[in-house]
């Protein structure tokens, strides 16, 4: 993009201008970036996203079919593909064994896919190998069509954000966001949630605006390729400022979460004590779990002693200091 415009540019462009800005990230797909032009202003670039993906689910289908066939093949040769495109598929980057095969088994994927949806197949890389899209397309296969549509499409809209934000450089997550992303992790470092929790988890925190190549990649990490996982999790805590980050930390944080449930009144107290009872070793909150479960006429005070509790541990300014700054 010429100039590298930010949003205030875009907004003042005329339609020609914005669509020939926009093209690179989409490939084109010029339906899509002339409802785009009118839609205009967007007062920030996460709005201009949001309405490109809300625009892309509600355009005509040749118009969502146009955006998808737009993008190259994953695997296509790479004299074909454009700049950005080379870079994300990993044609910069040298190979070590013979991946002849790699490319006949996507060409016969893409084969297949396109023979059955009538579009193309297009998914976020996020950086991974083209050898790692191999089992995503195979799944792909049995999905149903409209549940296709639709997540390629988002894949496109998600592939322009993150082209977008590499040709602007990195942009902090928002305070809240950056929490959203914590607690989810720290939930699975304590075993709250297993590996199926954390990609829906994921895919949850992606729906609510967070675009994160990271947390996209580590949505998409096989159940057995612990490896894997744990490089995708340490590379999701380094985006959003946590790279030490541990369970006894992740433990605290949701003790910390669930206290300020209880002070805000978001929770019964004794679903909060429960919870800090069962994420980390706060043995008064265990004895408040157990004497409310003993003594059914005491309850209302054993609760009133777990308020006073909670205000106690949320209130440390040292037990603050440990979460997400």
């Amino acid at each position: 993009m010429a100039g590298d415009p930010g949003i205030e540019q875009l907004n003042e462009l005329d339609g020609d201008a914005f669509v020939e800005a926009l093209a690179p990230l989409f490939e084109g797909a010029p339906h899509l970036l002339r409802r785009l032009a009118g839609a205009r202003p967007f007062a920030t670039e996460e709005e201009l996203f949001d309405a490109a993906r809300t625009t892309a689910r509600e355009m005509p289908t040749e118009d969502q079919i146009e955006l998808l066939d737009a993008h190259p093949r994953i695997g296509a040769d790479p004299a074909t593909v454009s700049e950005l495109s080379h870079a994300e598929q990993g044609f910069d980057e040298p190979e070590g064994d013979d991946q002849t095969w790699v490319g006949e088994e996507l060409s016969a994927l893409n084969d297949a896919y396109e023979s059955r949806f009538g579009f193309r197949f297009v998914v976020f890389v996020a950086g991974r190998p083209r050898s790692d899209i191999i089992p995503i397309l195979e799944r792909a296969l049995h999905a149903d069509r409209e549940e296709e549509l639709r997540r390629g499409l988002d894949d496109a809209i998600l592939i322009a954000a993150d082209r977008r934000r590499s040709l602007r450089g990195p942009q902090p997550l928002r305070e809240e966001l950056r929490e959203a992303v914590a607690l989810e992790v720290s939930r699975f470092m304590v075993g709250e949630i297993d590996h199926d929790g954390l990609v829906r988890a994921t895919h949850r925190l992606i729906e609510e605006g967070i675009e994160s190549p990271s947390l996209l990649a580590l949505g998409l990490v096989d159940s057995d390729r612990e490896a894997d996982l744990g490089e995708s999790l340490r590379r999701l805590l380094d985006e959003i400022g946590l790279a030490d980050w541990d369970a006894g930390q992740a433990a605290q944080l949701l003790a910390l979460h669930a206290a300020a449930s209880i002070v805000g009144e978001l929770n019964q107290p004794i679903d909060g004590a429960r919870r800090i009872a069962t994420v980390s070793d706060n043995k008064v909150f265990a004895e408040l779990v157990e004497r409310w479960e003993a003594d059914v006429e005491r309850r209302d005070e054993v609760d009133a002693e777990i308020r006073h509790e909670a205000v106690e541990l949320f209130g440390r300014p040292d037990a603050a200091e440990d979460g997400p700054a």
